[in-house]
């Protein structure tokens, strides 16, 4: 710091000097140039011997500072040191130490250019770690799904964090050949237009599948599309959701859903919000369609099963079935040959037969007819009553008599005074 700062103060002073002498030399110039042309050749070979002086001053001064930063030195190795003899053990002490500083520079270097690979290679073993976790949690629901087991009919993987595209991949290719699953369930996944595209060729094999489930994941209008592509050839899947994905389908995607859903006849259920209202009044109306349709069916299925009950309840007439012919004429040959019983033996005249029993006499009536007739329908009665005589009543009776009277044959009523009452 001090060398410096003596330099800069030379360095000074000679530009301030340097200054001095060309502004004297141009007032001289404008004063009378032709006189000073000739003295400028002595003045400048005596400029450069002061500048020349000056410089071989600096650097006697900067050999001295060195000289006396060396004595320095000797002096403080001469304090820890208590023999003067030893001073080239000195200098190679200090030269140990300069290599072995250079050493430790080196060493620290390395260190901060080895400490941010290890740091990503760490992050890079941490996550393969979470992989190996993640791959280990699904390894036992991957074989059930692949074994067909009978239990598991809901596949569930929502909010899985931990959950990679490889593993969903994997999911999704063994649910192409399984009859036990019924929901598929994916939300919160991270799953992308990768798995759509897969889950599009599971439904073209698969028939057991009835509800999908794709909520709150990054899938784009192409993998929509791909899946109500193959939703053409699949008659089991009835509820379909892809709620709030990260980008937006658009209007026409929502038209190409629209008319992809005009050839399917059992999806029932769509958990999407249309933003046009064109597309979404046609889906809501093909759905209803298919409501009636899936309701007529069930009625049909229905109806025959009822049949096929009242089939089997309902009791079987046997049929007859006719003797053979040669058993009836194995029968008839014998009473021809064989003579009657009843003939006699003398005349060979039939005798009569046996007249039959008298008939009982029959049990009287155990229900009267007016029951009979307060017992039998309202449409009998009337009928009956229009064909046959109908019973008089007192009031009838009463009403004839009073028709058939006439005004002689009426007796006068006599007053009766109140007394007498």
């Amino acid at each position: 710091m001090r060398e410096r700062f003596k330099q800069e103060q030379n360095s000074s002073v000679v530009d301030k000097d340097k200054l001095k002498r060309t502004s004297s030399k141009k007032l001289d110039e404008q004063k009378d140039p032709k006189p000073l042309q000739k003295d400028k050749a002595e003045k400048v070979a005596t400029e450069d011997k002061v500048e020349k002086k000056i410089a071989d001053n600096i650097e006697k001064k900067k050999v001295a500072e060195v000289q006396s930063e060396k004595n320095l030195d000797k002096k403080k190795n001469s304090d820890k040191t208590p023999e003067k003899k030893e001073k080239p053990g000195s200098v190679q002490a200090n030269k140990n130490n300069t290599q072995e500083k250079q050493a430790t520079d080196q060493e620290k270097d390395l260190k901060n250019t080895e400490a941010p690979q290890a740091e990503n290679g760490s992050k890079k073993g941490a996550e393969e770690n979470k992989d190996d976790d993640s791959s280990s949690i699904f390894d036992e629901l991957l074989e059930k799904v692949k074994n067909n087991e009978a239990e598991l009919t809901e596949l569930n993987l929502n909010n899985s964090d931990c959950i990679t595209i490889e593993t969903l991949m994997s999911f999704t290719e063994a649910l192409e050949f399984n009859t036990v699953v019924k929901i598929f369930s994916l939300a919160n996944t991270r799953a992308d237009d990768h798995i759509a595209l897969v889950i599009a060729a599971m439904l073209k094999s698969n028939k057991t599948i009835t509800s999908i489930n794709l909520d709150s994941n990054h899938i784009t209008g192409k993998g929509i599309l791909a899946i109500f592509r193959a939703l053409q050839h699949n008659d089991t899947l009835t509820e379909l959701r892809f709620h709030n994905q990260r980008h937006i389908c658009g209007g026409k995607t929502e038209m190409e859903i629209a008319k992809m859903l005009k050839e399917n006849t059992t999806l029932l259920k769509l958990g999407y919000h249309f933003e046009l209202a064109g597309p979404r009044m046609t889906v809501t109306n093909l759905l209803s369609r298919n409501m009636d349709k899936q309701r007529q069916r069930r009625m049909a299925e229905q109806k025959a099963l009822k049949e096929a009950e009242s089939k089997k309840n309902c009791l079987e007439v046997p049929k007859v079935i006719p003797p053979p012919e040669e058993s009836t004429k194995s029968l008839r040959k014998p009473a021809a040959n064989n003579p009657q019983k009843g003939t006699s033996k003398k005349g060979g005249a039939p005798v009569p037969p046996p007249p039959p029993p008298p008939m009982a006499p029959l049990a009287p009536p155990l229900i009267n007819e007016n029951i009979r007739n307060s017992l039998s329908p309202a449409s009998q009665r009337r009928i009956v009553e229009k064909t046959g005589p109908a019973e008089k009543n007192s009031r009838d009776k009463l009403l004839e008599s009073i028709r058939s009277s006439n005004i002689k044959k009426l007796k006068k009523v006599v007053e009766v005074p109140k007394w007498l009452k």
